[in-house]
């Protein structure tokens, strides 16, 4: 949710700037389908979650492929030094802190005695939200996992990737939105 807002912040102040998203045409972007990929294959994990059941058979993989779409599609826009490189960053932030705790998202106790944050506490308890874990503070990388109250909207956590990526996103915008045309 956060980076929807973002992208609407971002697109705003590139107008304000001057800019115009006819500009991205002069130079699009590479493999703009990655990172769709990615999202639509973490958007289907309630559908994978039916399909092959136990998270453990599958969500490593399916992390993995996720992640592999965002490092190519920064790999293929490294022309976009700040950009790429810090959704690069915040890819390999999120991905680490993933990794360290069994493929899930490590939330933190940050949350745990609030009110706003008790259904989502009884998902991933359940296991309806397979792809977060609950953890203390002694838990690997638990600093990189979600560990920021957001309750902007609806109640929700952030880690510092997604704050990264956000960072990343809105440079990447406000770049091809100001870019001029090849000669």
């Amino acid at each position: 949710m956060i980076l929807i807002w973002v992208l609407a912040a971002a697109v705003l102040v590139g107008y304000i700037r001057g800019g115009r998203l006819g500009n991205y045409l002069h130079a699009p972007l590479r493999g703009v389908f990655l990172p769709v990929a990615a999202f639509v294959l973490e958007a289907a994990i309630p559908l994978w979650q039916r399909l092959f059941g136990d998270a453990a058979n599958w969500l490593p993989a399916e992390v993995l492929a996720q992640y592999a779409l965002l490092f190519l599609f920064c790999f293929l826009n490294r022309s976009h030094r700040l950009a790429s490189g810090l959704i690069a960053m915040a890819s390999g932030c999120n991905l680490a802190a993933m990794a360290a705790n069994g493929f899930r998202m490590p939330v933190s106790p940050v949350i745990y005695d609030n009110a706003l944050f008790a259904k989502f506490i009884a998902d991933v308890q359940s296991g309806r939200l397979c792809e977060y874990v609950l953890v203390e503070y002694g838990a690997p990388l638990w600093f990189l996992g979600d560990t920021i109250p957001v309750t902007v909207l609806s109640p929700g956590v952030a880690s510092v990737g997604d704050f990264l990526l956000a960072a990343g996103v809105f440079v990447l915008v406000q770049r091809l939105m100001k870019q001029k045309a090849q000669p």
